[in-house]
């Protein structure tokens, strides 16, 4: 557990962390700053004020993006403080029936599994479907188009479990697959350009039971739920963990979560014997670019493969660049294809913030997208790609909300798509 009043003390008030808060570029107010937040955090802790709806609303309007973070040259978690005095929040205030509903559904996959082809079945009454996004058909809110992600019919672990062996020339690599909760019920395609991937490496590929990786839970300070997520995952992966050379995620929360967030969250209620069984497993969770990158030989089989002219930009999900510090590999490997060009402020936050801010506090998403979204306009692509699909989410509505035409897609479908055209002509020949 985080001494918040110590870390506290350590803010020397430099404001280096301010001019790049999410929440402050968009809310100018010293208290919702970095900060601010600190400053509070630390009273707080002290006892001196007491969690009011006023504190509460304060603390919840966080992004836990971790700019600040990176900024500052105390290297002060706020973030991390904020989610600790979120525990303390869903103590106190308890957690909405919905997000309880929601955090029931993430701990019983079966029922997930019912209620999400179930919804697959109905969403077309109330959304029109383009391409990866369902807008709604009868209301506009005032904050613009509202658009949400897709549903599919099976999910990616309903398609595909167990041993999945390459058809090409074996390498003698094993891999397992975590896919994360959207890219498993929503966006099934990256689970699926992974498969093609690893399939044309010549790497066998482990799908194991797996459960969602808690982050939803996390940044709302369900504890409980975390911890029994976390639970329920050490066992499964105990079971496989030496049978392949690495577990691929291809979501960067989810990545983040289960490669920081899992120990923290066991450090709060300090078992000592969960975080010996999670340190046994953790090195061999990747992210699925980072493992692509620096243990396949991935970037010389795009070396040979043909160009592509289209016009590609990059976001960089706040768990990725700043949390794992990961963000030259998916750019090195999409680089050798396609026609790539930075954005302004890569690594400004898409605002996305979790279950939270999505269903309580949606002008703030809003306000914070549509700068990134202009951004990735004014770049001048005709794809924007992130190895996140919350970030998917988020910039899909912010865009569909300033009439972009520019898509989204992730870094494994694009590569995926290099490798399908390389076979194509190849065929031809």
């Amino acid at each position: 557990m985080l001494d918040l009043s110590a870390i506290s003390s350590t803010c020397v008030k430099c404001a280096k962390c301010i001019p790049s808060c999410t929440i402050y570029q968009i809310n100018r107010d010293e208290v919702t700053s970095p900060r601010g937040f600190v400053d509070l955090l630390g009273v707080y802790d002290k006892g001196k004020i007491n969690l009011d709806n006023n504190l509460k609303n304060i603390f919840e309007s966080c992004f836990l993006c971790t700019t600040c973070t990176t900024l500052c040259p105390q290297v002060i978690d706020t973030a991390a403080m904020i989610q600790q005095s979120r525990i303390d929040i869903a103590e106190k205030f308890g957690i909405s029936w919905y997000k309880k509903f929601y955090f029931y559904l993430l701990k019983h996959r079966k029922l997930m599994d019912f209620v999400f082809s179930f919804v697959s079945v109905i969403a077309p009454c109330a959304f029109k479907k383009t391409n990866d996004k369902l807008r709604s058909r009868f209301s506009i809110s005032k904050f613009g188009r509202r658009t949400i992600f897709p549903f599919a019919s099976r999910s990616f672990l309903q398609r595909y479990s167990g041993l999945v062996e390459s058809k090409c020339k074996k390498n003698g690599k094993k891999v397992a697959i975590f896919i994360g909760c959207l890219s498993n019920y929503n966006y099934t395609q990256v689970g699926e350009s992974l498969l093609f991937i690893l399939d044309r490496l010549g790497i066998d590929v482990l799908i194991p039971k797996q459960e969602c990786c808690g982050a939803p839970a996390y940044f709302t300070g369900d504890i409980k739920s975390v911890i029994f997520l976390i639970d329920k995952n050490l066992d499964l992966f105990e079971k496989i963990i030496d049978d392949v050379d690495a577990i691929l995620v291809p979501e960067a929360t989810c990545a983040a979560m289960i490669m920081v967030d899992w120990k923290r969250a066991l450090e709060y209620i300090k078992d000592e014997d969960k975080i010996k069984r999670l340190n046994q497993i953790l090195p061999k969770f990747k992210m699925a670019t980072d493992y692509l990158y620096n243990h396949t030989n991935l970037l010389d089989l795009l070396k040979n493969s043909s160009k592509n002219n289209t016009t590609i930009t990059y976001h960089d999900p706040c768990h990725s660049k700043k949390v794992l510090k990961l963000y030259r590999e998916p750019r090195a490997l999409l680089g050798e294809n396609y026609n790539f060009i930075e954005m302004k402020e890569c690594d400004r936050c898409c605002g996305f913030g979790g279950v939270t801010i999505q269903s309580e506090k949606y002008h703030l998403a809003y306000n914070a997208s549509l700068p990134k979204a202009k951004h990735i306009e004014d770049s001048g692509a005709s794809i924007v790609s992130s190895e996140c699909s919350a970030c998917r989410m988020q910039l899909n509505n912010a865009l569909d909300n300033i009439d972009s035409k520019v898509a989204f897609k992730h870094p494994l479908e694009l590569i995926k798509e290099v490798l399908e055209n390389e076979n194509s002509l190849n065929d031809k020949v």
